[in-house]
């Protein structure tokens, strides 16, 4: 999964923060919080530059927002995206700056502490994350749920339809904008290694991304099968990826089931120690703040189980 592949990419940017996206300090010592939730709970003023325009914090944008001096931020669904974003990420920090009083040069010390610990999974303030009984047994859980689905996976994708590398497919390869013709191709390549439970949802995770990415031999070139989730029943939304000018699978001409390792259905086991480690339990049932219909990937481990 995307939180997991991506945990050791040397090019990754500056630390920046992550509520107005600049560099020098975090969303909890962002000095551009308070203003902002003050203008939100009072006058309903966004705030401007010097020209007048609405000013972007990071990721959050406006689009549009109708009936703006109607709205109370306290009882009103916001339901545009930019809008609703902006209000969630600003409502967090401000939160979090009011526990500290607004201390913005806060740092935690070194030394003892007079708060109390508290789990950076579960929030429990009788353990941490090293030893947590949530965690570890949300671990047995995601181990589980993963190999019922691979088995699955293997089942439908490998043996019923018998597509692995070295099957030859037929398929509406692209030749360009709205054209498409029907040609014959051999499967180059499946990413077994890195499909998992989390493929099989219906909605699309922020960090829990994790695309079926199927390469095919079409025509001379290398192009990836598109509209997976709807050939297979094992894949949703979040399994689906994206690749603009794929080619379609119409049939499977001939199989190649070839069989796998019998490790793969238990493998892959750190990839779920990698997200219990970067994300709360909270944000696995909600997604993050800044996210839009994000799915609840523990509900989703349940169903698997």
């Amino acid at each position: 999964m995307e939180i997991h592949e991506n945990q050791n990419n040397s090019h990754r940017s500056k630390s920046t923060c992550g509520y107005c996206r600049t560099e020098g300090h975090n969303q909890y010592q962002c000095p551009h919080v308070k203003g902002d939730w003050e203008n939100f709970l009072s006058k309903w003023k966004l705030p401007v530059d010097g020209n007048g325009h609405p000013i972007k914090r990071g990721y959050n944008s406006i689009a549009y927002l109708y009936n703006k001096n109607a709205i109370d931020p306290l009882k009103t669904t916001i339901y545009n995206n930019g809008f609703a974003s902006w209000f969630r990420n600003c409502r967090k920090a401000y939160i979090k700056q009011k526990e500290r009083g607004f201390k913005l040069d806060y740092k935690p010390s070194r030394g003892g502490s007079s708060r109390p610990k508290k789990c950076g999974f579960c929030e429990s303030t009788n353990h941490t994350r090293r030893n947590c009984p949530t965690m570890e047994q949300f671990l047995k859980d995601c181990y589980k749920a993963n190999e019922n689905w691979r088995r699955v996976a293997y089942q439908e994708i490998v043996q019923q339809h018998g597509l692995s590398v070295g099957a030859v497919v037929e398929l509406n390869a692209y030749v360009s904008y709205n054209q498409r013709e029907k040609a014959v191709g051999i499967i180059k390549s499946i990413n077994w290694d890195t499909i998992n439970v989390f493929s099989a949802m219906d909605s699309s995770s922020s960090f829990a991304s994790s695309p079926l990415n199927i390469e095919v031999l079409v025509n001379g070139k290398t192009e990836k099968l598109t509209g997976l989730k709807d050939i297979f029943d094992c894949i949703g939304a979040n399994g689906q990826g994206y690749s603009w000018g794929g080619s379609n699978l119409i049939r499977v001409v001939t199989h190649s089931p070839t069989p796998l390792d019998p490790e793969w259905i238990t493998s892959y086991k750190e990839s779920f120690e990698t997200l219990v480690k970067k994300r709360s339990l909270e944000q696995l049932r909600d997604g993050m703040a800044s996210e839009y219909r994000a799915p609840n990937l523990v509900k989703h481990i349940n169903q698997w189980k």
